[in-house]
């Protein structure tokens, strides 16, 4: 097991961060999502091999979004 510890700003992004999670690595536990404050915070736990697709997924799907 692994866990995935992903931190982003603004902190409302950490629920797109846990959707795109989600979908690339379906059997990860999502253990906690913190949006309070200026950061969000995703606690994901899994495969090493799901983590890291989580981690480059959510990677991905953050730079695309306009305005960052």
């Amino acid at each position: 097991m692994a866990l995935l510890i992903y931190e982003m700003a603004p902190a409302l992004f950490a629920c797109v961060a846990a959707n795109e999670a989600e979908k690339v690595a379906p059997n990860a536990v999502i253990n906690d999502v913190q949006m309070m404050g200026a950061t969000g915070r995703l606690f994901i736990s899994g495969t090493r091999e799901d983590m890291q697709l989580a981690r480059d997924t959510i990677t991905a799907k953050l730079e695309t979004i306009k305005g960052r």
